[in-house]
């Protein structure tokens, strides 16, 4: 097998044609079956008419008068819910005497009712009972008739409401829609009625009860004024200067408590470490406190003045010591007095913080009160004018007759009445072509592609490439007749200029490109399965060669089912089994093809030690000698997936051509029978497609050698 790798092809648009083309009868009776049984199916049911009305949601003026004057989407959908009650649909059914109508109970005409019939008894058994529904009661069941064909939706996002309303006769469905639209009319009338007594009995006593609040509210208003205006308390402007004035004087208590503590905790840390006079020299001391560290310093002097005189241990040196000791006490304690009066300094300077916080916090609040007093004044007079306003607005309602007046006026309107329809809502015959028309050619493409997923055989050359990396070498045609695998030998004896001639001749050319360089050329023929025409092609092929002038002998090595004298018509006799165990000459067995010189080696059905009889010491040494004397020896061995004869076979022959059947062998099976290839390793030269239907191949539009072949007719001699 070649070394080439199958590559992958793009699928291009013209492929696509071409395939819906190949498919074009398939395609075609799904989509009359699909077009023809949606249109005979649509034809059993009976046509129903839709008429619609359209209704207006309108504000109107006046309180408690129907919908109001604000209408919101809640409001539009609750009176989609009563458009669709069963209330009015009762009163419409009475109006207009449908009680007893036929089609609100549910009946079909003909053929429809007899196909509806089981449906409708299993639905009735295995539905849940319908809201409202009155089951087998002949009184309720013409109602839930009218609701299942009565439909109120909302348009949109809009005011607007359609009522829509089916019916097989057109001039009822209208009848019915603009009925049901009036119904609603009236009703709302009648509530805006009602709404509107009450309402102005509401408005009397609302009347007496605002004017009772007013008086109210006018009095604790007068008491809030006085409350803000207290002439006891300070102003609003000195206040606020005294929040200021005591704000500064918090900031400098603060800054001085600070400084203060400050000051004492590192007075405190320097007594700590013993730095008495040092704490005392930088935070100032008391002229007793001077006077002491002057005398600890006198006494210093001293002490060195006499511990140059005198040792250690002398009286006047302890005596000053001792002194010196009672001085530095003397000092110590003075300085823990003036920390501890410095503390109580630190403490007023807290109480005083603490005084002027609280006064300004006394201050602030009083503000707040006030301030808030204020505000409730204003929101008294808002409220009190709101009041007065809602007092004034009823009072003009009263006065002007308002309520009896919105009270005549619905809160929706008709903006387009119902007119008998023209055309069916259902079925819609163009609705059922079009949705018939996608679906079946949506299931013809899928069959397509099934079809063609199904096709696992070798269509072209390129096929051949891709899926097995060998060079195809010819494309046979197919032979009419039920016969065609083994009538190749016989047509190219007969018209040895036809094209099936010409194609082996071709391929024989190819073939003898590469001969070896002392003797004939080996060729080993063999296919993966039988009736793939292999025979018949190594003996069209070596008629070709004998007739070209070759010296040719074709051998007939399918020892389980040689075929080669059956496409002669001869009787089976010795052969090559015979020869090769020794019980016949070869003379005896060649046999000579009288119409073209073909030299023939026979087959027989001697099977016993076929292993023995295909190796080096049997074939081996008839093809040995076979080389010498022929230009071409074919040898025709049994199918790949029978037997292993063709792998023995396979290493004393030069090339090995595999035959493939066009459009039938599998793809898979082929590429199973050459794994890593074994025995046949660089030995395959290519393959043969069998027995191609030109004119289907050309139809296929492929493009290659076989479709040439049908333009290049004057050239062949059939």
């Amino acid at each position: 097998m070649s070394g080439a790798t199958p590559r992958s092809r793009e699928l291009s648009l013209l492929d696509l044609l071409l395939v819906t083309w190949r498919r074009k009868l398939l395609i075609a009776v799904i989509l009359a079956v699909g077009i023809g049984g949606s249109s005979a199916f649509a034809s059993l049911f009976p046509r129903t008419y839709v008429a619609r009305t359209l209704l207006l949601i309108e504000p109107a003026a006046g309180e408690g008068a129907g919908l109001g004057a604000a209408i919101d989407s809640a409001a539009i959908d609750s009176q989609v819910q009563v458009l669709s009650s069963r209330s009015l649909a009762r009163e419409v059914v009475s109006s207009l005497g449908l009680e007893e109508d036929p089609e609100l109970l549910g009946a079909a005409p003909g053929f429809v009712a007899g196909l509806l019939a089981p449906l409708r008894a299993a639905w009735t058994l295995l539905a849940p009972p319908r809201p409202g529904g009155g089951g087998s009661d002949p009184a309720v069941r013409h109602i839930d008739g009218f609701l299942e064909r009565l439909e109120v939706s909302r348009e949109g996002k809009t005011y607007v409401i359609a009522v829509a309303f089916a019916s097989a006769d057109p001039d009822k469905a209208a009848l019915v829609a603009n009925a049901v639209a009036e119904r609603w009319i009236v009703g709302q009338l009648a509530v805006k009625y009602e709404a509107a007594r009450h309402s102005a009995e509401r408005i009397g006593e609302r009347l007496a009860g605002l004017k009772a609040r007013l008086e109210e509210a006018q009095l604790e208003l007068a008491r809030r004024r006085g409350a803000a205006s207290d002439p006891g308390a300070p102003g609003s402007g000195e206040t606020q200067s005294q929040i200021a004035q005591l704000g500064r004087e918090l900031v400098a208590a603060t800054v001085e408590r600070t400084a203060g503590e400050a000051r004492l905790a590192r007075l405190r840390q320097l007594l700590r470490k013993g730095e008495l006079g040092i704490a005392f020299e930088e935070g100032g001391a008391s002229t007793l406190l001077q006077n002491l560290q002057m005398l600890e310093a006198q006494l210093l002097r001293r002490e060195a003045e006499l511990a140059a005189q005198y040792g250690e241990r002398h009286p006047r040196i302890l005596d000053l010591r001792r002194e010196k000791n009672e001085l530095q006490a003397r000092i110590a304690g003075e300085q823990r007095r003036l920390v501890d009066e410095f503390a109580g300094t630190v403490g007023l300077a807290r109480i005083k913080e603490r005084t002027i916080a609280a006064e300004l916090e006394r201050l602030r609040r009083q503000a707040r009160e006030r301030e808030q007093a204020g505000e409730q004044v204003g929101m008294l007079e808002e409220q009190l004018a709101l009041d007065r306003r809602l007092y004034e607005s009823y009072l003009a309602r009263l006065d002007a007759g308002s309520v009896g007046e919105g009270a005549q006026r619905p809160d929706a309107r008709v903006i387009s009445e119902a007119v008998p329809p023209t055309s069916p809502a259902f079925p819609k015959p163009r609705l059922v072509l079009t949705v018939s028309l996608l679906v079946s050619l949506v299931v013809a493409l899928v069959a397509v592609y099934l079809a063609e997923l199904a096709d696992r055989g070798f269509r072209t050359e390129t096929d051949v490439g891709e899926a097995l990396g060998l060079r195809n070498l010819a494309l046979v045609p197919r032979l009419p007749g039920a016969r065609s695998a083994t009538a190749l030998a016989g047509l190219v004896a007969e018209k040895p200029r036809g094209r099936a001639a010409e194609s082996l001749r071709s391929m024989l050319a190819g073939l003898l490109a590469e001969r070896p360089q002392t003797g004939g050329k080996v060729l080993l023929v063999t296919s993966c399965l039988p009736g793939e025409g292999k025979t018949s092609l190594a003996l069209a092929l070596g008629r070709v060669a004998a007739a070209e002038g070759l010296r040719t002998l074709l051998i007939d090595a399918d020892l389980r089912r040689p075929r080669v004298h059956e496409i002669l018509g001869e009787r089976m006799r010795a052969g090559l089994a015979e020869f090769l165990r020794g019980e016949a000459d070869l003379a005896g067995v060649l046999r000579t093809d009288p119409g073209s010189g073909l030299t023939l080696l026979p087959g027989s059905r001697r099977m016993e030690q076929s292993t023995r009889l295909l190796g080096e010491q049997g074939i081996g040494r008839l093809l040995a000698a076979a080389r010498q004397a022929y230009d071409l020896v074919l040898v025709d061995s049994a199918p790949l997936l029978a037997v292993a004869d063709a792998r023995q076979l396979a290493p004393h022959a030069d090339q090995v051509l595999l035959v493939v059947r066009w459009q039938k062998t599998p793809r898979s099976l082929v590429r199973d029978c050459l794994p890593g290839q074994g025995e046949l390793a660089g030995r395959i030269c290519g393959t043969v497609l069998s027995q191609v239907d030109l004119r289907r191949h050309a139809r296929y539009g492929y493009g290659d050698t076989a479709s040439a072949q049908l333009r290049l007719a004057p050239y062949y001699v059939e």
